[in-house]
Order: structure tokens, then C-alpha cells, then sequence
């Protein structure tokens, strides 16, 4: 008897076992899908990449053995003939595959929040100066985290150049032909239209007259970085003008010249695109390269959910 009650007394301590362990993890998933603004089923932002990119699918599902959120990206190949999925994790907007969780640090977040104002170098302050000379040296150049380029493989086919280049077009732009990715034809053509139909006005008269071409497609990494370059994809633009007006329009070229302060080159001092260029561009989903602490003041890249993080970010100030 006494043998019998000592075995039920076990099995009463491993039932409770069982049921605490399950409690806990229950609790565990309800306190995970209760945070502040996340939906119980997604990544608390990814509805910005959902409604930047309303053709492709993300399915979510929480990973528990991961501890976060797999996405399972599908989007159109080709000519939309077929679709292909491709399984991500969130990683904090960063869009990992599996073997690369581990390297997460490696990776930027897709998600910053973008300027739209320049930044005055006459306001830096020294703390200002020194985190600008490390983010721009060439070790942090050479080896810090770089643009992760998963997303936008599975989004636009952009893993090789072979596949890359079986998406690219050359459309009429502005008064020059441009490459690019077939996926922003539509948006790019209605910038055309806005500008070309501002072109007679005081202001867009001498951009149009000095109008030297229009670079897109290059396969190629950003300048001393492992970062594949936006124009890699074909969803970036460089607009250059002739003589850039004598002034300096690439902080890199700016850099060669004056290495010790070039990042206090007056803004006056670099060439800028008309303001209705650049208000044209960020209408249609487009992030301009002059408000970076490393300007690019030609540039022009494809980025909508960076657009809709900004407008977020001030609606939800205290998010």
C-alpha cells in the first residue's frame, strides 16, 4: 500500500510538472503577442512592408524554437508566369534567412527613420563629428554592418546578375533613357510626367538646360563597402548635371579632396536638385540620397517603406 501511494505521489508531482510547464508557456505566447501594438499573428511593423509592396504576399508564423518571426515572402517572377516563396525571419525589420540569425549584428535594419531636411554642418557638435569620422572610416567602411539584400532578392529576383538582368527595361526618363528595374517603369514614368510638365517653369528651366544623363542599372557594391548597391537592383537613380554647377555633389569625391573636413562642406556649397524633383520622387515611394550625413545629392533610390516609417514614426510620436 504504502508502495502504491509512494508511485501516485510521483505521478501527482510530474502532472503538476506538466501543467505548470504548459501554463508557462501559454502565458509565455500571450505576453509575446500582447506587446504594445503588435498583432498577435505578425511582426508588429510589418504592415509597413505590406503596404509598401501591395504585390507581394508575407505570411507570418512565430518561430518558437528561432524566438522570432518567420515571413514567408511570395512574389511574382518574370512576366508574373509564376511566383516563388521565400522564408524569412523578422529580426527586427532586418529579413534574415535562418543561417544568418546568428549574424544578425552583421546587418543594418531596413527600417530608419529618413530625413527629409539636411543636416546643417554649422550645428554639428563634437559628438556629432566623432560618430560621423567613425561611421565614415575606412575599417567601419570596410567591415560594419551592411544594407541586408534579402528582401529585395525574394521581392524583385535580384540574387544574381543574371537574374537581375532579365528584369531590367529602359524607359524614356525626363529628356535621357534610363535602365531599370521593370517593377518602378510605372512610378518612374509618372515622375517624368510631373517634372516634363513643369519643365517651361523659372525654376526646373536651368536643371533641364545643364541635364547631363541619367545612370540606373550597374551591377556593382557601394563604394568601399560589402553593401550590394541599390543600383545593383535597378531601383536607383543618379541624376547628374553638367559641371555640377561648380559645386560638389558626392561626399566621397568631397572627402579625396579635404579628408580632415569634408563633412563641414556648406550645404550651399553642393549641388541640390530642384525641390519639386525631390518632392516628385518621395511622392512615388523614393528616398533622396542629400539628406544622408554621407550625401549623395545625385542620387535617388526606391525605398516606400522608408517613406511610410517616417510618416508612422509622426503619427505615433510616442509609440
Amino acid at each position: 500500500m504504502a508502495a502504491g501511494k509512494g508511485r501516485m505521489s510521483r505521478l501527482l508531482k510530474i502532472t503538476r510538472k506538466n501543467i505548470l510547464t504548459c501554463a508557462l508557456l501559454i502565458l509565455a505566447i500571450c505576453d509575446l503577442n500582447a506587446l504594445p501594438g503588435r498583432k498577435a499573428d505578425e511582426p508588429e511593423l510589418l504592415f509597413l512592408f505590406k503596404n509598401a509592396y501591395p504585390d507581394v504576399e508575407f505570411n507570418s508564423k512565430y518561430d518558437m524554437e528561432a524566438g522570432d518571426w518567420l515571413i514567408k515572402v511570395t512574389s511574382a517572377r518574370l512576366n508574373g508566369t509564376h511566383t516563388k516563396t521565400t522564408e524569412l525571419y523578422w529580426s527586427d525589420s532586418r529579413f534574415l534567412p535562418r543561417e544568418e540569425l546568428k549574424n544578425s549584428e552583421n546587418y543594418r535594419k531596413m527600417l530608419y527613420l529618413y530625413s527629409f531636411k539636411i543636416p546643417e554642418p554649422s550645428e554639428f557638435t563634437e559628438d556629432d563629428i566623432i560618430r560621423i569620422k567613425q561611421f565614415t572610416s575606412t575599417e567601419n567602411r570596410r567591415n560594419g554592418a551592411i544594407e541586408p539584400p534579402f528582401l529585395y532578392d525574394a521581392i524583385y529576383d535580384t540574387g544574381t546578375r543574371e537574374s537581375t538582368e532579365q528584369q531590367i527595361v529602359k524607359i524614356d526618363f525626363l529628356t535621357k533613357s534610363i535602365n531599370i528595374h521593370k517593377k518602378i517603369e510605372a512610378p518612374m514614368k509618372r515622375i517624368s510626367k510631373k517634372i516634363m510638365a513643369l519643365s517651361k517653369q523659372p525654376e526646373l528651366q536651368p536643371f533641364f538646360s545643364t541635364l547631363s544623363r541619367t545612370d540606373g542599372y550597374a551591377w556593382r557594391s557601394v563604394r568601399d563597402t560589402k553593401s550590394k548597391s541599390f543600383h545593383s537592383l535597378g531601383l536607383a537613380i543618379d541624376i547628374l548635371p553638367r559641371g555640377y554647377y561648380q559645386k560638389v555633389i558626392y561626399w566621397g569625391w568631397q572627402k579625396q579632396l579635404r579628408p580632415d573636413d569634408w563633412y563641414l562642406t556648406p550645404v550651399s556649397k553642393r549641388w541640390t536638385p530642384p525641390e519639386k524633383l525631390i518632392e516628385a520622387f518621395a511622392e512615388e515611394g523614393f528616398i533622396w540620397g542629400g539628406t544622408w550625413i554621407v550625401w549623395d545629392n545625385m542620387h535617388f533610390e526606391y525605398r516606400p517603406e522608408l517613406i511610410a516609417y517616417k510618416e508612422y514614426c509622426e503619427n505615433n510620436p510616442h509609440r
